[in-house]
């Protein structure tokens, strides 16, 4: 209770400041009848004021919205170029396809993983070929300068435990298969890449180049300022609550805030 009546003693006083503040000059104009009139038309007219005002404010508000809007787009289409150029340039390893035994197959290249460590050899122009053997199946990879690994897939003896893996042949030949298919797809990607990189730039050039949305936005929210300034309904709610405000001033001593 005694919360509830602190809360409404606040209220009350917050109330009485703001209104003093409103119309100053002391608490018999802020709230006696005798001035009742004159408060009048100091509310009607700052409330012209501050309706033009906010009416301006909102349409200003929505053209720079425009213009943000336009500038947005803009950007994102700009970064989005720029990460078409950076993947065309740097397409790195792509997507995993594959794995069997020490190979593994990517979009962009062959990994393959030995007792001496792990290298990448490209995809494009690779040249593989299956043999099979009496004890292992090979898969010989040669890569563009004419380096050849060859990997093996034991199959004969079983393995004796399931740790030891065995490929079939038709396993190997399998893998084979999709590491030709990635080699030929690679190799188009390749061909196609430097008229693809080409656009790519040029388009983005040319979306860098095209201001045209936005200076039509920025041109637009300038002409909406110039008449705004113009417009004879804001120079008559500001030369009304300049006289109003005037008068109160001539009356109190104060000038009220607007």
């Amino acid at each position: 209770m005694v919360q509830l009546w602190l809360i409404i003693a606040v209220s009350v006083v917050a109330g009485v400041a703001w209104k003093l503040y409103r119309y100053p000059g002391g608490w018999e104009y802020a709230f006696g009848l005798k001035y009742e009139d004159h408060r009048n038309a100091l509310a009607v007219a700052r409330g012209k004021l501050r309706a033009w005002t906010r009416a301006m404010n909102q349409s200003e508000a929505a053209a720079r919205g425009g213009i943000s809007s336009v500038e947005k787009s803009r950007t994102k289409r700009l970064h989005e170029l720029e990460q078409r150029i950076a993947g065309l340039r740097n397409p790195g390893r792509g997507d995993r396809i594959d794995a069997l035994g020490e190979l593994t197959l990517f979009q962009r290249v062959l990994v393959v993983e030995s007792a001496t460590g792990s290298r990448s050899i490209a995809v494009a122009s690779l040249d593989v070929r299956f043999e099979p053997g009496s004890k292992n199946h090979s898969v010989y990879c040669t890569d563009a300068s004419g380096e050849v690994y060859r990997a093996k897939y034991p199959h004969h003896p079983p393995a004796p435990d399931l740790e030891e893996q065995r490929f079939d042949e038709d396993q190997v030949r399998d893998f084979v298969v999709k590491i030709q298919n990635a080699i030929a797809q690679e190799n188009t990607f390749r061909a196609r890449l430097p008229r693809q990189l080409k656009a790519a730039e040029a388009e983005w050039d040319e979306t860098m180049a095209d201001t045209d949305a936005l200076d039509t936005a920025r041109e637009r929210l300038q002409q909406l300022q110039q008449r705004n300034r113009a417009d004879p309904r804001g120079k008559a709610a500001e030369a009304e609550f300049t006289e109003a405000a005037l008068s109160w001033k001539e009356l109190t001593g104060r000038t009220p805030p607007r």
